[in-house]
């Protein structure tokens, strides 16, 4: 097993964006008066399954920490974009209720998942109703001072974000049953599952900033940027599936567990021969997967270098999203904070 980089600090600048991220998304859910608001509240990190306030477990809160970053980025101010971050966290975080449904997934930074505590048809239940709660974040944009045209904007972008991500979920769904993944369909579908709600935090947070005054050069390239940051993301979330640690809330070696057609099992797939690819084959066959299945995939990946070729996938993105960074040259601070954040991504242990 390879050697991961250790790498749990969140970047610096994540700290001054925590407490007002923190407020706003508590703000939205007390004004939901509906007792799914306790699954909610659970789910979020902030309470107990049986409803008492726990200090913190919640999670990175990278999407609206990203969207604020963008505000900053075009010299904004990042009250225009509180609305539309919160709105894509609660998005995001609706996405995760079903994925641990869908993958059976029975832990979640270290506690059970909403289906374990509450069951399948509530957990379904909870998931729908915390995407109208992100609808509804995202129509205050206009309270906060954000023009009309912008907010509408801003509203089909993040529903757009959140289709592309539902699409993403289907092709990973029905990758499942398929025997052969190529690595440019596994991209397509991170690029939506994964990517997408990624790339329009940071574009619809410099938009909704800029309030009208957006300079086209600059939208575009923090989308760009978005977009490589999102398959960052998601490459490293498949390395840490296979090679990371307890330090993720999931289980080691999950994603072969699971035999999820995620980026080292397309690979390994494609590129094993001989006895090595039939053996591969045969397992990935199973209804389940034994201890000694799954160490000799992880033999697999080792003697074709699977480790290496998702690492060197990864690096590569991260060199093309230091290239626009450079292009846009949007001042020494914010470039700081756009390459330590491509550094975590690139790193993160969990």
């Amino acid at each position: 097993m390879p050697a991961l980089a250790e790498r749990t600090q969140l970047p610096s600048f994540f700290d001054r964006y925590q407490s007002v991220i923190d407020r706003a998304l508590r703000a939205e859910l007390r004004g939901y008066a509906s007792e799914i608001s306790a699954t909610h509240r659970y789910h979020m990190g902030w309470a107990d399954k049986d409803g008492s306030d726990l200090v913190a477990t919640e999670g990175k809160r990278l999407r609206p920490t990203i969207a604020l970053l963008g505000a900053e980025a075009v010299g904004g101010e990042i009250e225009y974009a509180l609305p539309a971050a919160i709105a894509l966290e609660y998005v995001h975080n609706f996405s995760l209720v079903h994925d641990d449904i869908e993958d059976q997934d029975r832990f979640r930074h270290h506690r059970p998942t909403m289906w374990v505590v509450w069951g399948e048809p509530m957990a379904i239940v909870s998931g729908n109703s915390m995407l109208k709660v992100a609808d509804r974040a995202a129509r205050e944009m206009l309270e906060f001072g954000v023009d009309l045209p912008t907010s509408i904007l801003a509203q089909r972008l993040i529903v757009e974000a959140y289709l592309s991500m539902i699409e993403g979920q289907h092709l990973d769904i029905s990758f499942e049953s398929r025997a052969e993944v190529t690595i440019d369909e596994y991209l397509a579908m991170i690029a939506r599952k994964t990517g997408a709600l990624i790339e329009a935090s940071l574009h619809v947070g410099g938009l909704v900033a800029a309030n009208g005054r957006s300079d086209e050069r600059i939208s575009d390239g923090l989308r760009r940027v978005g977009y490589q940051f999102g398959r960052l993301f998601q490459i490293r979330d498949d390395i840490l599936g296979v090679w990371g640690s307890d330090e993720t809330g999931k289980p080691v070696c999950g994603d072969i567990y699971n035999k999820k057609k995620s980026l080292p099992a397309v690979h390994a797939l494609s590129s094993a021969r001989g006895a090595a690819a039939n053996q591969i084959q045969s397992i990935y066959q199973k209804t389940d997967l034994t201890g000694h299945d799954v160490e000799t995939v992880l033999e697999i990946m080792d003697s074709i270098g699977t480790y290496e070729f998702c690492d060197s996938m990864s690096a590569n993105h991260w060199s093309e999203a230091e290239q626009i960074i450079d292009e846009l040259d949007l001042g020494t601070s914010v470039n700081t904070d756009f390459r330590e954040l491509g550094d975590f991504l690139v790193e993160r242990s969990a």
